[in-house]
């Protein structure tokens, strides 16, 4: 399943996906002040210069300052940070989290999704696809009236409407502060004599005071002399101001002092550096040893000369990247040398050798776990991949479908379009082809296009039957199986799942058999028998439990919240299963599955609090439209039911409380349907609300089997539960569990 995990904070403002500032914004106090102005006039700013003169930085302090006013985020869109000549419309809808159902093109989704936001986006490096920048901020502007736009390019982008502001270079002033600044982030007590100052002027001059340039010559200051500093410089200026690398002026500028500082590297530095420019969106440490050979040491000097720049710090790992100019130049020099197919083979084998290469399941059982792990570098896995679909398609397959778990999460337009083309380009009919099949018809499902995925899973299903690969043809008939589903062709259904559980259950492949007999249960929830229904989900849920596979978890107790209310079952029941699959697939926000959680808690909620629960529906409805999924027949008739139940009471006032409730977000609307601030609270240790509570149970003494009554859960789930909080809090037994939980409720 899809989840868009966008980098989203939540600052008391709306969200974001803007890196922390680490270095202090120089002389841009006009601007800042001007433009901040014109973004209260204009829904369409166009910040405009030549390479190196801040762009970028200044956007950046723009959009933050715009977070406390755009009520439903301000997001950035990086677009030298997507491989190749990146879509646009596509990369603007993965930030956003937006897809795009079957059949639906990605400018028309992203429209959609914002017609009614008050938000910001900054599309960033515009300049290498101007008329695609230039197509999308004319199609949002004339269709969202809401959404304003800041773009930064090395021209404009030529659409009504554009407030063009053409950056120029620091005053003279504020260059020497910022050299001198960053000078003495180096030499903190550095104090230029007369002389020095005097040479100072005079080399922010001859950088025409462009303030990466000027951050570059300013970094050689712990070795060199600000004399020898400019002397360097204005050689270089000298090579670059004839011949046939003849440069604009500015240009001329940044272009000296990037190749001055890389020329005074030592060797070693010298191809670490230029290897670091097949990197997409930044990298790690790990990455960098792994890729361009640099040790601990070797980056932090070329962090110290300011060609690599620290961007944040992401679950204890600091980030670094390559600014575009300096990109740009880093990979001219690999090119030259002849190293860019040997560089993109270690950028490939590095985040290989990450990947998941269990295919115990779909998704994996690790998707989640591989996302945490890799979502930071999801361009660069993407890079890799497009890299290799050119060059290697055949070798390139195993990497995709080792990391079909993060394009289920992050990226399900990429990772079924990935998989096509592989397929397309490799005519191998082995096991690995038969897999993509199976991942391009899944997602296919996922985004809406059942034809698509009929006809994918059912070469899937042929091609491993000829190979004789079981198991892969026991996944491919059920996934067949549950299109048929949820496309109502229930009798198709069941030959399909029950063929699944056949395979899986003979090969003792559990997930594979939990997986078809849920959506066996499903078939029988539709077809109004819901004892048996609850009979196989149960029979599944067990399994997903033994197995710790969340996402099964997650489903399962979605089917058996939809049945206990077929059953007419106790309130309390219908919340605990819906609040469970919750818990378990808040990372899997992309599909029908979490929304159709969050809409059953709301069809409890409705007879006491209507407005509550059509605020939670909304929002939910928000979520779908936002990932392009679509709902069958049996879904979509219950939900307009339930929506049906909360807006009746509320006559004219439904349409004001499903304009607000749409405007959650999604943790927002999970914490409005089940009573708390947050869907997940974390306790002491990390844990979960509820297995804060099972662990309180378990201190008084219940047995699993007790604590399942109480809470209207299985007994699978509470072993769950008290599984993972032992693991969590690295306890051994349940009467640590309890002197634990004893301790902290006194």
């Amino acid at each position: 399943m899809q989840a868009p995990q966008r980098s989203a904070e939540r600052d008391g403002v709306g969200e974001h996906n803007l890196p922390v500032a680490l270095t202090s914004l120089v002389g841009r106090a006009r601007e800042l002040q001007a433009i901040g102005e014109a973004l209260g006039r204009t829904r369409l700013v166009t910040l405009t210069g030549p390479g190196g003169v801040g762009k970028t930085r200044l956007a950046l302090e723009l959009a933050r300052r715009q977070t406390a006013r755009r009520r439903d985020g301000v997001w950035i869109v990086d677009l030298a940070a997507a491989p190749g000549t990146p879509d646009v419309a596509a990369e603007t809808a993965r930030v956003l989290g937006v897809g795009a159902a079957g059949g639906t093109a990605a400018d028309d989704a992203l429209r959609r999704y914002l017609r009614d936001r008050d938000l910001m986006l900054v599309l960033d490096n515009c300049e290498h696809v101007i008329d695609a920048c230039a197509a999308l901020t004319a199609g949002v502007l004339g269709h969202c009236p809401r959404v304003r736009i800041m773009a930064t390019s090395r021209q404009s982008l030529g659409v009504v409407g554009e407030t063009v502001w053409r950056l120029d270079a620091l005053g003279s002033e504020d260059a020497r502060h910022l050299f001198l600044g960053r000078a003495r982030e180096r030499l903190p007590g550095f104090v230029p004599d007369v002389e020095s100052d005097a040479v100072i002027e005079r080399l922010c001059a001859r950088l025409d005071c462009l303030p990466l340039a000027i951050e570059l010559a300013a970094a050689r200051l712990s070795a060199m002399s600000p004399a020898e500093i400019l002397a360097g410089v204005e050689a270089r200026l000298g090579d670059l101001s004839g011949g046939a690398r003849r440069l604009p002026e500015h240009h001329r500028s940044v272009s000296a002092a990037v190749e001055w500082s890389a020329r005074l590297l030592e060797p070693d530095e010298q191809r670490a550096f230029r290897v670091l420019a097949v990197f997409v969106g930044g990298f790690d440490a790990v990455a960098a040893r792994a890729v361009a050979g640099l040790s601990p040491d070797l980056l932090t000097r070329l962090v110290d000369k300011s060609l690599v720049t620290v961007v944040e710090q992401r679950g204890g790992r600091t980030r670094y990247r390559l600014l575009e100019a300096v990109r740009e130049h880093a990979h001219e020099r690999l090119v030259e040398a002849g190293e860019v197919d040997d560089a993109r083979r270690q950028h490939l084998r590095h985040f290989s050798a990450l990947a998941d290469v269990s295919h115990a399941g779909w998704p994996s059982p690790r998707a989640q776990a591989l996302v945490g792990e890799l979502a930071a570098d999801y361009e660069n896995v993407r890079a890799a991949l497009e890299w290799a679909a050119d060059t290697d398609p055949c070798g390139a397959r195993p990497l995709l479908a080792a990391t079909r778990g993060l394009f289920h999460v992050l990226g399900s337009a990429d990772g079924r379009r990935l998989a096509e083309l592989m397929v397309q380009r490799c005519p191998a009919r082995d096991r690995d082809r038969a897999n993509l099949q199976i991942m391009a018809g899944q997602l296919a499902m996922v985004l809406g296009d059942g034809a698509a995925a009929r006809r994918a899973l059912e070469e899937a299903r042929l091609l491993a039957a000829e190979l004789g690969e079981r198991e892969v043809e026991g996944w491919a008939c059920c996934f067949a199986g549950l299109v048929e589903t949820l496309g109502g062709s229930i009798a198709a259904a069941r030959g399909h799942l029950e063929a699944a559980r056949a395979l899986h259950g003979g090969l003792a492949v559990p997930s594979g058999w939990a997986r078809a007999t849920a959506a066996l249960g499903l078939t029988f929830l539709i077809d109004g028998e819901p004892a048996r229904a609850r009979e196989l989900v149960e029979e599944a849920l067990a399994v997903d439990v033994a197995e710790d596979d969340e996402w099964g978890q997650g489903h399962c107790n979605l089917y058996l919240g939809i049945i206990a209310d077929a059953e007419a079952a106790d309130p309390g029941i219908l919340t605990s299963h819906y609040r469970e699959a919750v818990e378990r697939l808040r990372g899997f926000r992309g599909g029908p599955l979490l929304p159709l959680a969050m809409i059953g808690q709301a069809g409890v909620l409705a007879a006491r609090d209507p407005a509550r629960a059509l605020r939670v529906i909304a929002a939910a409805h928000a979520l779908m439209e936002r990932t392009g999924t679509g709902l069958d027949p049996y879904f979509a008739g219950r939900v307009e039911r339930i929506r049906a139940a909360a807006e009746t009471p509320l006559g004219a006032d439904a349409q004001r409380v499903w304009a607000a409730g749409a405007r959650l977000a999604v943790d927002e609307a999970i914490g409005l349907a089940f009573g708390t601030r947050a869907p997940r609270p974390a306790a002491s240790g990390g844990l979960t609300e509820r297995e804060r509570e099972v662990a309180v149970l378990v201190a008084e003494g219940l047995s699993n089997r007790q604590i399942a009554a109480r809470l209207h859960v299985s007994v699978r789930t509470v072993e769950s539960h008290v599984r993972h909080t032992l693991t969590k809090l690295r306890l051994v037994n349940r009467t640590q569990l309890a002197r634990w939980a004893h301790e902290r409720n006194q």
